[in-house]
Order: C-alpha cells, then sequence, then structure tokens
C-alpha cells in the first residue's frame, strides 16, 4: 500500500462495496453517503478504524493476528490464556448482537474484550488515578472474509498521550504478556 493511493485517500468513495467496513452488514441503520455513523469511508486494510490508510498504519496502535481456528474456539482460547496470565474479563460485547438488536445490522461475529489483571491496574491506578480511564485493556475477536482474527489495542500507545514515563513501564509490561497472549492462541 505504501506510494499507492487508495480511493479514499484520493477523495473518492464509489467502490465501497468493494473496500472493507460496513461489507456485508445489511439493515436499517446502514448509513449512505460520507462516513456518519460508518456508511462509508473505510477501505481495505482499515479494519474499520477512521483514518487508516493501510495495515502498515493500523499496525501502529494495534496487534492483530490471524488465527487457524473459528470465532467461538478462539473467543475460548483467549479466555483461558488470558486466566493463565492472571487477567479476568471483565466485560464482553458482542458487537454483531449489538448491532442487530440495535440498528437491524447483519454482521459476522464480532466481540469486544475488556481484560484486566488487577497487580498491574493497581500499579498504574496508584501512579495516577485517572489512568483508570484506560482501563480495561481491550481485545477483539473477528470474523472477516471467512477468516479468524485476534486484536489487540496496545497499552503503549494508548498510555502514551499521557506522558507519564512510570504509566508507560507499566503498559509496557501488560503489552508484552497480551500481545503473547495474542500469539498462543
Amino acid at each position: 500500500m505504501k506510494g499507492e493511493m487508495n480511493e479514499m485517500e484520493k477523495g473518492g468513495m464509489k467502490d465501497h462495496e468493494k473496500m472493507g467496513g460496513m461489507k456485508g452488514m445489511k439493515g436499517k441503520g446502514k448509513m449512505k453517503g460520507g462516513c456518519k455513523g460508518h456508511g462509508k469511508g473505510m477501505g481495505k486494510g482499515h479494519h474499520g478504524m477512521h483514518g487508516m490508510k493501510g495495515m502498515e498504519e493500523q499496525m501502529e496502535y494495534s496487534y492483530l493476528r490471524e488465527v487457524e481456528t473459528g470465532f467461538d474456539e478462539t473467543v475460548t482460547r483467549v479466555k483461558e490464556e488470558l486466566k493463565k496470565e492472571g487477567f479476568g474479563v471483565l466485560s464482553e460485547v458482542r458487537v454483531d448482537r449489538l448491532f442487530k438488536e440495535k440498528l437491524g445490522l447483519d454482521m459476522k461475529p464480532y466481540v469486544i474484550l475488556g481484560a484486566c489483571n488487577p497487580k498491574f491496574s493497581s500499579q498504574l491506578v496508584g501512579i495516577d488515578i485517572n489512568s483508570g480511564l484506560f482501563l480495561p485493556c481491550n481485545l477483539v475477536v473477528y470474523v472477516k472474509d471467512g477468516k479468524t482474527y485476534v486484536g489487540l489495542l496496545l497499552p503503549t500507545k494508548a498510555m502514551s498521550i499521557t506522558g507519564n514515563d512510570e504509566l508507560l513501564k507499566v503498559a509496557s509490561e501488560v503489552e508484552e504478556i497480551l500481545k503473547g497472549v495474542v500469539e498462543v492462541v
């Protein structure tokens, strides 16, 4: 993708249906026109996030891996691996079900898992009480084009906006553990 401009970067979005984004979604909540609530503007390699130009940029804030197992087995394995590392799953949001219920949209399976380790969380809050705003750590499992993916929002990228080196040190430890979880699933 380096050196090339995709349709979104050129300002055109007529090929939206060929691109990623809302492809495969049907229902009353699907928007038309410029990205008003995720209707258009999410091209290939964007993985549903605004402002992304390609996979190389997407990797700046997340750690993503395609896995060989199906969705349900992958979710179970992620939870098991998190538990082995001392993380609990505090939240589990089935985005596909939520979009279906609230917007009438059909999409492939997609879950956000909010993982937390009390040891690290207490360190962060002890350093800066407002660092709880970054918790829990988010991982995703989703199906796209018949393949299952596991992704992690990199804690160091999220925490970097604080400019606090103590927070970043803890976030770095957490990140290495969670990247390990993504790798073994």
